[in-house]
């Protein structure tokens, strides 16, 4: 008896008699069943011992040494004495309607919290993909994130390229806090955003929105959360001051000749670096680049005061110096920063809300590119619901 016993505890099936242990070819069969006890009623909640009858069921476990094992359980059925109801017993190594063990079931899902495909996970568990997929499925239904009718305090929203559903963009909402994805919509198109916000029940409870300069977002958020602080995420408005500069250089490199080309078509890295940065070697480039060409300098000095805005420690200061920088942009002579104060004027609230807080949209930036990644080592997804449920399981 001693044998069985930890012939038990090693394949963690608690509670059963081994009968019988068979090896072949395929695999090694256990024989198992459970002792008759008291069980209630599922439907009366009576108590009763009866069985009315058995029956057998493959169930496949865990592997050892190249082979699969399967549990033969002898399953028994019960019959309440006062209303008729038959049922089986519940097992604590099995789920109901499984003819895989949970061991096998927490065994893929731990698979699929990696970066794998679903043809990969099912052959390293001798299962089909459909039967990844569902436990997939199910997994996402007993975490309770099937559906979403709330959204924490502070939110990031993105879209990112998915190529799902026939859809071309599908819509991120990130919590800020926890770092977590909330949900995963089709599009990103004004109508879908709608109705599915109207379905959110703490809308006015959403207290932050982190987003890039995308119009169609903030004209849903202030639609839908009015009392929600947009704030403009800080790498894309500096995106924004920066390119000017850029746009510039490709200005200058395009109507250059000789080894000025040469010195403008390879000065991108230099003159994008902030100044405290910039090593000897960029040093010497950027001399010689602002002699060719003296519009150039001014907007490399633009670009400078415009990353020391971030330096300054109260928002007092930060915004004082972001309305100077703007008034300075506008009234330079470089034609290619207009566009820019355009925008960074159109966004200026927004931009200020993110001097206020330490809310950016990085983090949701990060997932996005974690997603991306999924969405490769899967060769792409069709279907956006399971495409939404692996995203929300590899929560790293």
């Amino acid at each position: 008896m001693q044998y069985k016993d930890c012939t038990i505890k090693l394949l963690g099936i608690q509670g059963v008699d081994v009968k019988k242990i068979e090896e072949n070819e395929k695999g090694i069969n256990i024989h198992i069943e459970t002792k008759p006890k008291i069980h209630f009623c599922p439907s009366c909640k009576n108590t009763t011992k009866n069985t009315h009858d058995y029956r057998k069921q493959r169930i496949q476990h865990i592997q050892t040494n190249g082979l699969t094992i399967y549990l033969i359980l002898n399953k028994r059925r019960y019959i309440c004495p006062y209303c008729s109801k038959k049922f089986y017993e519940k097992y604590s190594f099995l789920q109901r309607y499984f003819r895989k063990s949970n061991s096998v079931f927490y065994k893929i899902i731990s698979d699929l919290k990696q970066l794998k495909n679903f043809k990969t996970i099912a052959k390293d568990n001798h299962v089909s993909s459909p039967t990844v997929v569902r436990y997939l499925t199910y997994q996402t239904f007993l975490s309770g994130k099937n559906v979403v009718n709330t959204l924490p305090k502070h939110i990031g929203i993105d879209e990112f390229k998915g190529n799902c559903n026939r859809t071309k963009y599908q819509f991120h909402i990130f919590d800020l806090d926890t770092h977590t994805t909330v949900d995963i919509l089709e599009s990103r198109k004004y109508d879908d955003l709608e109705r599915y916000f109207s379905k959110i029940s703490n809308r006015s409870s959403v207290e932050i929105v982190s987003m890039d300069l995308y119009s169609p977002f903030k004209r849903i958020i202030k639609d839908k959360f009015p009392k929600a602080k947009i704030v403009a995420d800080n790498f894309h408005f500096t995106r924004i001051a920066m390119q000017p500069l850029d746009d510039l250089r490709l200005n200058l490199w395009r109507n250059a000749k000789g080894n000025e080309k040469k010195y403008f078509k390879y000065l991108k890295l230099s003159l994008m670096k902030d100044l405290s940065k910039v090593k000897d070697s960029d040093t010497e480039k950027l001399l010689y680049a602002f002699e060719l060409s003296p519009t150039l300098k001014a907007a490399y000095i633009l670009k400078q005061d415009f990353l020391n805005i971030k330096k300054c420690i109260t928002f007092e200061e930060k915004e004082a110096k972001f309305r100077k920088w703007l008034y300075d942009a506008d009234c330079s002579t470089i034609k290619e920063f207009k566009t820019a104060v355009s925008t960074l004027r159109q966004w200026h609230e927004y931009i200020s809300n993110s001097f206020k807080t330490n809310f950016s949209n990085g983090p949701t930036e990060g997932k996005n590119n974690l997603i991306k990644t999924i969405k490769r080592i899967s060769f792409g997804y069709r279907n956006l619901q399971n495409f939404r449920n692996r995203i929300l399981l590899v929560q790293l």
